[in-house]
């Protein structure tokens, strides 16, 4: 049987006969705050030892499992209910653990497939003395108060079937599609098409799903709202599923897990990342209605009416983040500010806003700032391959899907006073060389001088270009492990990338192995994906990041030769 990690409330106890187990547990089960015992009850006889787990109510024994030690199988139910009043007069050991009501439920649901084959024989038969000989009467009487007690929730089933058979609730078989842009704004037409047929075709593909994966339902109504974000579509969903019988809490967790599933199908034709802000699903059955939603991540909108205080770090620096995940995004914000400063940018403000905290958090990076070298572009740019790098790293840490959502840059140009003391004394050093290099120049011959300044210079400007070819590779490389580390149901075993230069455009040769992973999904089944699919992100990926490693290190970078291999 399967508990969780718990202390036991007593060990290892000898008790000399079943009369002093029955006293043991009842004096754990007399505690007020105490709904159940566990116990781990050892013996042995002549033929064989035993090591019999058994779960209890107040009063009667619901669950139990013998494990024959010397011969190695298990027997549960009726047959190892006989074997514990066999053992009743010998011996026996007895571990115990109190159970809370929380506790117990747990124990309960974790075993039930015990529980479903253990008649409710009372306790006091099970360990009175020669129980061997009565029990089974008490299991007989047990099997009978189980079979009476079901025909009356039959009963009482079907007489609240026929009260409320006027009122049975009607479903309308229909697809509501609503597309619309942030804010309430018109999209494109051509846009709001595709996305309206990825979802009409979303739709088919769960109802056809939900009829072969669940007897006797039907996917009926739907209603879908999308907003329709920089890459992203967000959805809003109800949905309805109609049978004549069987179990909602069964059918409503199907249902909801056969939605999830197929979602990813909604971004291949539209080029967007589908996200689920809230899901629900309704199942009728008969005239019972059963509701189970879904959320994405937390209402945005009740996040900003009871937005946390915002945080200042530094002069500088804010963060706004429920306090619950604070201690998670104070070094991300503190390093993204370094690296900003870094790059030459004099920040007046540097705000993050951080939303969410469900199932996944969502970023949002505003900077106003004064910077000569670099324009907002490039800046944004900049900034938003820094987060995204270190989001990932987070991912990894919290255990929920870290994105960056926006990033909001304005600069202005500094004025001359505004620079650092370390900037003008750099300025004034530079002005008193080019000084030296004049009178250097009058006194050894302006044309032997020159020649060895341009070759110098030439010098100069390749080693730079080799600095900045190198560095761009090495971010590659970075960039390429962590994120291929994070395709879904696949693992990286390695990578190898390496560089050729043509002038000043870098061609660089990749080689990728992945392994495909199996991993357990609801219900028990087994999901992966295929090995198509995997190349397919990869390729994605290392595309990506190409692009974002070229713009940052203001290089050309080129595919010569990309092979990835997946096992």
């Amino acid at each position: 049987m399967e508990i969780p990690e718990i202390k036991p409330s007593i060990e290892n106890t000898v008790c000399l006969s079943g009369d002093e187990v029955l006293s043991t547990l009842r004096d754990l089960l007399s505690s007020p705050n105490v709904r159940g015992v566990y116990a781990k009850i050892f013996g042995k006889d002549e033929k064989e030892s035993y090591l019999i787990e058994v779960l209890t109510d107040k009063s009667r024994l619901l669950a139990i499992e013998a494990t024959y030690v010397q011969k190695k199988v298990k027997k549960s139910g009726e047959e190892a209910i006989r074997k514990l009043a066999e053992l009743a007069d010998i011996p026996l050991i007895v571990t115990a653990y109190a159970l809370d009501d929380q506790t117990f439920k747990l124990v309960l649901a974790s075993n039930i497939d015990v529980y479903s084959r253990t008649p409710a024989v009372p306790l006091a038969e099970v360990f009175r003395r020669k129980a061997k000989e009565t029990i089974g009467e008490a299991i007989t009487e047990a099997k009978e108060e189980k079979e009476e007690e079901i025909k009356q929730i039959i009963k009482k089933t079907e007489e609240i079937k026929e009260e409320k058979g006027a009122k049975k609730p009607e479903v309308k078989e229909e697809v509501i599609l609503n597309i619309k842009g942030k804010n309430n704004t018109e999209i494109p037409e051509n846009l709001r098409r595709k996305v309206e047929d990825a979802l009409m075709d979303y739709v088919r593909i769960v109802k056809t799903d939900i009829a072969s994966n669940i007897p006797g339902a039907q996917l009926k109504s739907v209603k879908i709202e999308g907003e329709v974000g920089e890459g992203t579509l967000s959805m809003v969903g109800e949905f309805y599923i109609v049978a004549e019988n069987g179990d909602p809490e069964i059918m409503k967790r199907k249902g909801l897990f056969l939605l999830h599933k197929h979602v990813p199908k909604i971004g291949r034709p539209t080029n967007l990342k589908p996200i689920i802000r809230d899901f629900k699903v309704n199942v009728v059955v008969g005239e019972e209605i059963a509701s189970m939603e879904a959320r994405e991540r937390e209402d945005v909108t009740l996040w900003r009416l009871t937005r946390p205080p915002t945080t200042q770090l530094a002069p500088n620096l804010y963060l706004t983040v429920d306090s619950k995940f604070k201690q998670y995004f104070v070094g991300f914000a503190k390093t993204l500010l370094k690296e900003i400063e870094g790059d030459g940018v004099l920040v007046d403000k540097l705000e993050i806003e951080v939303f969410g905290g469900v199932r996944e958090f969502e970023i949002n990076i505003y900077l106003e700032g004064k910077s000569k070298d670099i324009d907002e572009p490039r800046l944004q740019a900049r900034i938003l391959s820094i987060a995204k790098r270190h989001a990932s790293e987070l991912t990894k840490i919290v255990g929920k899907y870290v994105w960056i959502n926006r990033v909001n840059v304005t600069l202005t140009r500094p004025l001359e006073q505004e620079l650092s003391a370390k900037a003008a004394e750099i300025l004034k050093k530079k002005e008193e060389i080019e000084r030296e290099v004049e009178k250097m120049l009058k006194e050894a011959g302006i044309e032997e001088l020159g020649y060895l300044l341009e070759d110098k210079k030439k010098e100069m400007e390749r080693t730079l270009i080799t600095s900045r070819i190198n560095s761009a590779v090495q971010d590659l490389k970075q960039r390429m492990q962590d994120e291929l580390k994070a395709i879904p149901r696949a693992n990286l075993r390695w990578l190898k990338v390496n560089y050729e230069t043509n002038g000043n455009i870098i061609e660089v040769l990749i080689e990728a192995s992945l392994a495909k992973l199996e991993e357990e999904g609801l219900f028990g089944a087994l999901v992966s994906v295929s090995d198509d699919e995997i190349k397919r992100r990869a390729t994605e990926m290392i595309t990506r990041i190409l692009r974002d490693v070229s713009r940052d290190h203001q290089v050309q970078i080129r595919i010569k030769k990309l092979n990835i291999l997946v096992r």
